[in-house]
C-alpha cells in the first residue's frame, strides 16, 4: 500500500562555496572613464546649467575637502602659503592718504599727513583694529587671504562700536544654503543672501554659533545688513553669488598623486621583502566525500618569521620563496605630468609651486616671476577693491564724524576718500635691469619720477625735496672745499 512505502530520503544538496570578492576601486576608475563623455566634467545639464545651483548642492563638500587638503596636503599647503605671500606679502598692502581738493600743494600735503598718520595709528593696532584684538591691519590681509584660498570666500564685518570702527572676521559655514525662498516684499533669498529683484545683497543671513558645542544653529539666523559685509571671493561667472574654493580644480588630480605615491611606496616596501608558499606533494589520490560535500577549500596560512628563524616542514611538505619585483615604473614621468596640470589648474607655475630651483636657468627664473607678478596683481586688485577701500571709506567717515579737528566737509567726502594702496613690491631678480628700465622710460617720456616713486611706495613730494636738499648740500660741501684748496694754494710760498 502507499501508506507502507518508505519515504524517500532527500540527497544533501551540493554546496558551491565561493570566495567573496570585494568591488575594485580601480575598476570603478576605469569603468567611469569609459562611460563618462568627455566634456561632462561631472556636472550634468541641470547643475551644469547655473553657477549658483551647482554651489547650493556642492559647496559644503568642497568646502570641507579644500580645508582637508590644506591641513593636511603640502601641495594645498604650499599652495596657500604661495598665494599669500604673492598677494599680500610680509608686509601687507600700505594705504597711503591722497586727497584731491581744490587747495594748494602745502595744504594738501598737511592733510594727507595727517590722514595717515590717524590710520596707522587705528589700522596698526590690534586693539583697537579687530573685535577680538588679535589682528592689525597687515596680520588681517594675510589671514583674509588664506581664508579665502580653503573656503573661495570670506566674510568681513564692519562693526561700529562705541564710536570706533573695528572689524570681525565671520566664518563662511555659518552662511548656510538651507533657506531658500521668495520674500513677501518682491525680494528673494538665494545661498543665505538676500537679494532684490536687480540682484542687489540686501542681507546676509548667518546663522547663530554655539562657542561651546562648536555647533551651527540652523533654524536660528542672525541678519546683517550687506553695508556691514565685505564679501572677499574671485567670481567667474557673472552673478555669482558665492565664491569657489581655489583647489576644487585640481582635486581629482591630487588624489590621482596622492593614489599613485602610496601605491609606489608599497610597491618598494613589498619588493625589498621575500614572500612564500608551502607545497604539499602527497601520494594519497583519493577523494573524500562526506555527505556529498567536497571541501575544496585551500587552507591558507599567513606567517611572518624573525631573522634567523628555524623550522621543520611536515611530510611532503616544500617551500618556495618569491622575490617580487617593482612594478611601479615611470613615477617620475607620471608626477611630473601630474604636476603640470596641477600648476595649470591653481594658475601658478610648477617652479613657483614646488620651490624647486633645480635645473632652473635664470632667464626661465625671470619668466616665472613675471607670471606670477601677473597673476598675484589680478587678486591684489580684488582685494583692494572689495575690502580695503570699504574699510578705509568706513574708518574716514567715522573719524570725520567724531574727530572736529580734522575740520573737514562731508561735502567734500569724495575727494577725501581718495587714496593709493601700494603693495609690497617683491624682491627682483635682476634689480639693476629693472633699474635700466625705469631710466630708459623716463628719457623717453613715457613716466615721471612722481609716477616712478609712487610705484615703488614713496611718496614724491617728500622724496624730490630730500634729493633737492642733498643736491644743496652737496653742493655747499664742494663749494667748501675748493675755496679751502684756493686759499691754500694761494698762501704757498714760492721756492728759491
Amino acid at each position: 500500500m502507499f501508506w507502507k512505502k518508505e519515504k524517500r530520503q532527500d540527497k544533501p544538496k551540493k554546496s558551491n562555496q565561493r570566495a567573496q570578492t570585494q568591488s575594485s576601486t580601480l575598476k570603478k576608475d576605469l569603468q567611469a572613464a569609459r562611460t563618462s563623455p568627455v566634456l561632462n566634467f561631472g556636472f550634468n545639464a541641470n547643475s551644469g546649467a547655473n553657477i549658483n545651483l551647482l554651489l547650493l548642492r556642492t559647496l559644503p563638500t568642497m568646502r570641507a575637502y579644500s580645508r582637508e587638503a590644506v591641513l593636511k596636503n603640502p601641495i594645498g599647503r604650499k599652495y596657500m602659503n604661495l598665494s599669500v605671500d604673492g598677494v599680500v606679502g610680509s608686509d601687507g598692502i600700505y594705504c597711503k592718504p591722497a586727497v584731491e581738493l581744490d587747495k594748494s600743494d602745502e595744504e594738501l600735503h598737511e592733510i594727507n599727513k595727517q590722514l595717515e598718520k590717524l590710520f596707522d595709528r587705528w589700522a596698526y593696532n590690534a586693539e583697537s583694529f579687530s573685535i577680538d584684538g588679535a589682528l592689525s591691519f597687515d596680520l588681517f590681509q594675510q589671514t583674509i587671504e588664506k581664508v579665502r584660498v580653503q573656503d573661495g570666500e570670506c566674510f568681513i564685518r564692519i562693526h561700529n562700536i562705541d564710536g570706533q570702527i573695528k572689524l570681525e572676521i565671520l566664518d563662511a559655514a555659518r552662511l548656510t544654503q538651507v533657506n531658500n525662498q521668495v520674500l513677501p516684499d518682491n525680494t528673494y533669498i538665494s545661498n543665505g543672501i538676500q537679494f532684490d529683484k536687480y540682484h542687489r545683497p540686501l542681507n546676509y543671513y548667518f546663522c547663530k554659533y554655539n562657542p561651546v558645542t562648536y555647533t551651527f544653529d540652523t533654524g536660528n539666523y542672525e541678519v546683517i545688513p550687506a553695508s556691514e559685509i565685505c564679501h572677499y571671493f574671485i567670481a567667474d561667472v557673472q552673478g555669482q553669488e558665492r565664491g569657489t574654493p581655489d583647489l576644487v580644480a585640481t582635486s581629482k588630480l591630487i588624489d590621482d598623486l596622492k593614489s599613485f605615491t602610496e601605491a609606489a611606496l608599497t610597491a618598494k616596501r613589498v619588493s625589498a621583502s621575500t614572500m612564500a608558499y608551502i607545497t604539499n606533494s602527497s601520494d594519497n589520490s583519493q577523494v573524500n566525500l562526506i555527505d556529498g560535500e567536497e571541501d575544496t577549500i585551500t587552507p591558507v596560512y599567513t606567517e611572518y618569521f624573525e631573522p634567523g628563524f628555524i623550522g621543520e616542514l611536515g611530510k611532503n611538505q616544500d617551500i618556495k620563496t618569491i622575490s617580487p619585483t617593482n612594478g611601479t615604473d615611470g613615477i617620475s614621468e607620471f608626477t611630473t605630468e601630474l604636476m603640470n596640470q596641477i600648476s595649470m589648474g591653481l594658475n601658478v607655475t610648477k617652479q613657483a609651486l614646488l620651490a624647486d630651483t633645480s635645473n632652473a636657468s635664470f632667464s626661465a627664473a625671470r619668466l616665472t616671476e613675471k607670471l606670477q607678478a601677473t597673476t598675484f596683481r589680478t587678486r591684489t586688485n580684488v582685494l583692494i577693491n572689495k575690502v580695503l577701500k570699504p574699510i578705509y571709506t568706513a574708518w574716514l567717515m567715522n573719524e570725520m564724524f567724531n574727530n572736529n579737528k580734522l575740520n573737514l566737509k562731508f561735502s567734500d567726502f569724495e575727494d577725501l576718500v581718495c587714496a593709493r594702496y601700494i603693495p609690497q613690491k617683491p624682491i627682483s631678480l635682476d634689480p639693476l635691469k629693472d633699474i635700466q628700465a625705469e631710466i630708459a622710460q623716463l628719457n623717453a617720456g613715457l613716466k615721471s619720477k612722481t609716477q616712478v616713486i609712487s610705484e615703488m611706495g614713496g611718496d614724491p613730494r617728500v622724496v624730490l625735496e630730500e634729493i633737492e636738499k642733498e643736491r644743496a648740500n652737496n653742493k655747499e660741501v664742494v663749494q667748501d672745499g675748493t675755496q679751502e684748496q684756493q686759499e691754500g694754494t694761494t698762501s704757498t710760498p714760492p721756492g728759491d
